[in-house]
């Protein structure tokens, strides 16, 4: 229970963390309406999922390195250190969602869209060697746990994906400068937290603890 409760707050951060791709899935379903947003929400969730298999994979494969792991926890936590502060100090665009321009609402190209579109985006992977790292050394899962995690971070992600983009034309109204910069502020905070937890592992590996225990 502990390994799908993890997997659903990472979940439930990483689709509050309000980006372009926020934006571009609800403007799509409001344009094109929900198949066209339920597919490009496919397409985002199989590149996370490919995303995921590249990093914990190749974590993984050398994570019995006593350096490497050190050196892991100081990068991985670093980069989520970094997306916190860039989440709680980013400015927010000012028209909200009602972003975007007119594409084709094939499935297939809806789908390619949300892959792409999320994909291309450097920090998408950035982050998810952040999660792999805290996965692998804080959580210290096994493989079976590490699917369990992953599935259902990736499970919780899409579905709610599939909520935005049904209740588009709402978010669109709700989804306001003010609430935007809380949401941004929330997501901040709770990643600078975890980065600290990384942060600690590589301390405990020097002898120290930040937290005392």
């Amino acid at each position: 229970m502990d390994v799908i409760a993890n997997g659903l707050i990472f979940g439930l951060l990483l689709t509050i963390l309000i980006g372009p791709v926020f934006f571009s899935l609800i403007q799509n379903s409001i344009e094109k309406g929900f198949w066209a947003g339920f597919f490009m929400a496919v397409g985002i969730a199989s590149s996370d999922a490919l995303y995921i298999v590249i990093t914990y994979l190749g974590i993984s494969q050398i994570i019995n390195n006593e350096t490497f792991n050190l050196w892991l926890g100081g990068i991985g936590g670093a980069i989520m250190l970094a997306f916190g502060l860039v989440s709680i100090f980013k400015p927010v665009p000012v028209k909200g969602a009602k972003q975007g321009h007119e594409e084709s609402s094939g499935w297939f190209r809806q789908v390619c869209k949300g892959f792409f579109l999320n994909g291309i985006n450097p920090f998408v992977l950035f982050f998810w060697i952040s999660i792999a790292s805290k996965v692998t050394l804080n959580y210290q899962y096994d493989n079976y746990e590490a699917t369990t995690f992953f599935v259902t971070l990736i499970a919780t992600v899409f579905g709610m994906d599939v909520l935005k983009t049904y209740f588009s034309t709402k978010l669109s109204e709700i989804v306001t400068p003010r609430f935007m910069k809380i949401m941004n502020r929330v997501v901040g905070i709770a990643l600078i937290l975890f980065s600290l937890r990384l942060f600690n592992f590589v301390l405990e590996g020097f002898g120290y603890d930040i937290f005392g225990g």
